[in-house]
């Protein structure tokens, strides 16, 4: 049986405040800090109702689902790019970005009820800023056994570095912008 992976995007979005000042409104001034900490990641994925949230109940699934779950990542069953992204099914001892880490303790409200529906089957969950996507090394080779060749990761992740970062590179700023995900 393979392995699928469940590939979300998020934005983080910095809270403005307002001061008026002799019948002006100035912008309170913020410590870097303080922006951050006071600072809301949303999803930037596209949602709709769940119809099967009513109908069934008792199967505990979320109130949303994705509407285009396709949207940033074609969803390919990539054992390469699973091993990058988290170590999962790393069959090739490849370089990877980062072990799973779990969901973020500050997940958008909409993934998170996608994230804690009742599913056994889901492992590995983890998170990436685009920042660590951009970092990598990507034109790594390695040794093939299955069949018998060197292959180029640039080429065998080909879809997700072509496709998939360039459209999170459109969202904002590499430390705003992550991805989370996790594999079933």
């Amino acid at each position: 049986m393979g392995t699928d992976i469940c590939f979300f995007v998020e934005k983080r979005y910095f809270r403005e405040e307002y001061e008026q000042i002799d019948s002006t409104w100035r912008e309170i001034k913020k410590s870097k800090q303080k922006i951050i900490d006071t600072a809301t990641w949303l999803s930037v994925d596209k949602w709709t109702v769940n119809p099967y949230y009513y109908l069934y109940p008792e199967h505990k699934t979320s109130k949303l689902k994705p509407s285009d779950p396709y949207e940033f990542y074609s969803g390919d069953r990539n054992y390469d790019l699973f091993s990058i992204l988290s170590n999962t099914r790393n069959d090739h001892n490849l370089k990877f970005i980062s072990l799973p880490r779990g969901l973020p303790v500050d997940i958008s409200p909409e993934l998170s009820e996608v994230a804690f529906e009742d599913k056994d089957d889901f492992y590995d969950h983890s998170w990436l800023l685009l920042k660590d996507l951009i970092n990598f090394k990507w034109d790594e080779n390695y040794y093939c056994d299955q069949f018998m060749e060197y292959r180029n990761i640039m080429n065998t992740c080909s879809n997700f570095i072509n496709e998939t970062n360039p459209k999170l590179l459109k969202l904002g700023n590499a430390e705003d912008v992550r991805v989370i995900f996790w594999f079933g």
